[in-house]
């Protein structure tokens, strides 16, 4: 059954105009995991979500997008209307979903979805029933290369984030007169996910100079990952680049403690470890790990735009935004600004809409550059990321060097040492 839901209530302290809109509703769905092992997750990105349709519907004193009028001008008003359906995580029920979507809900777009296999057969299917197709958080390479018209992306994808994994590296090396091995050890999920990043992975290291020593896929279902630690630890001295979604994340960790798996350093490509479940889970066993992101709540010292949505944020939810929440905010406004600027609210118009996006970056909360779509892929290409590590039980931004917070602890102390430190 979907759930409706519809946004109407404001903030304290933002400026607001006496409503004299239409009450004509706008339908959008959206299809995430609400149930399932990615729930928290889905959580997250659903308040992500309701947080920019209430800066759509409302008015509010912000640089963005649609904040400072009453829904959607251009359409007399309407306000957006959110159709939310369960994809459980399942591909083939997001495939369902998208269907229902469109033929019961009578949506005029759809967002989703999470897991990039997930979102891969959901965009298939809006393929099929010819409407905009809009991701805010999948990261495969795979999923822009599929020859789709309907589908549009505006995170960047996990090419473009293991490329900053080793420009990264280069500076830390160049910049900090570190020396960084150049050993790694891939660790990733064996789904669409782990292995498109592992992939992109091996290209560019080859291409920067770096040697992979030891593969390690595994199954996430798997009730031993025992082999896999062994592996590990035999390809030892080097650096882990780790592709997880939370639990086997939280697994895994837990694993490299007990066997005592001691890396330079392990880097995440972001999902399972930047949720803000996995410290709550690991505590002070989460300490140092670093992730490529998105988004990071000390950006504000350099863009004060996403500490003032942050504040809303957390005013609503009683805890901070995190990357996921923070894309799914910046994707219905950008989904919304489409919609607005389109000449009707006809399937083919919102795509052509979708195309001639040109979002300025101090219009978004994220550190980007901007969105604009690759009219051929769907790609937004103004999209880069951050690069994140734990101390203190929080993410803080250590590279780009322009936008950092804290300086990065290198190499990660061993679990010998952290027992001391404590």
């Amino acid at each position: 059954m979907a759930v409706v839901v519809t946004i109407n209530i404001g903030f304290y302290g933002c400026d607001k105009e006496k409503p004299t809109f239409s009450q004509k509703k706008v339908k959008i769905g959206v299809t995430i995991p609400l149930t399932g092992p990615d729930a928290s997750t889905g959580e997250d990105i659903k308040a992500g979500i309701e947080l920019a349709v209430d800066v759509v519907n409302e008015s509010f004193d912000l640089p963005i997008p649609m904040a400072k009028t009453i829904g959607l001008p251009s359409h007399g008003n309407a306000k957006i209307e959110i159709v939310y359906r369960d994809s459980k995580s399942d591909p083939e029920e997001a495939f369902k979903d998208v269907e229902k979507l469109a033929k019961e809900d009578k949506v005029v777009a759809i967002m989703g979805d999470y897991r990039s296999n997930v979102t891969a057969r959901a965009s298939q299917q809006a393929e099929i029933m010819g409407i905009p197709f809009l991701n805010s958080l999948s990261t495969s390479p795979i999923l822009t290369k599929q020859g789709l018209k309907w589908f549009f992306r505006v995170t960047p994808d996990d090419e473009i984030f293991v490329q900053n994994f080793f420009t990264f590296l280069s500076d830390l090396s160049k910049q900090s007169r570190i020396t960084v091995p150049k050993h790694l050890i891939l660790v990733y999920e064996n789904k669409l996910f782990g292995t498109s990043v592992s992939q992109a992975e091996k290209k560019l290291a080859a291409r920067n100079g770096y040697r992979v020593t030891c593969d390690v896929p595994y199954n996430p279902e798997a009730s031993s990952i025992d082999a896999e630690l062994n592996r590990i630890r035999n390809a030892l001295p080097g650096i882990i680049l780790q592709t997880s979604y939370l639990n086997d994340a939280v697994l895994i960790m837990r694993g490299y403690k007990g066997s005592n798996i001691n890396a330079k350093a392990i880097m995440a490509m972001n999902a399972g470890f930047i949720s803000p479940e996995f410290i709550k889970i690991l505590g002070p066993d989460a300490e140092y790990v670093m992730s490529r992101e998105v988004w990071a709540l000390d950006l504000a010292e350099k863009k004060p735009l996403a500490g003032t949505v942050n504040d809303f944020f957390k005013e609503r939810y009683k805890r901070d935004m995190e990357g996921n929440s923070a894309r799914a905010f910046t994707g219905l406004i950008v989904l919304a600004d489409a919609i607005n600027r389109s000449v009707s609210l006809k399937a083919e118009d919102i795509r052509k809409s979708l195309l001639q996006t040109d979002i300025k970056s101090e219009e978004i909360i994220m550190p980007w550059d901007g969105v604009k779509f690759d009219p051929a892929t769907g790609q937004n290409i103004l999209g880069k990321g951050i690069i994140v590590q734990i101390q203190q039980r929080k993410y803080h931004t250590v590279w780009p060097w322009t936008v950092a917070a804290k300086s990065v602890i290198w190499p990660m102390p061993s679990w010998s040492e952290r027992r001391k430190i404590r």
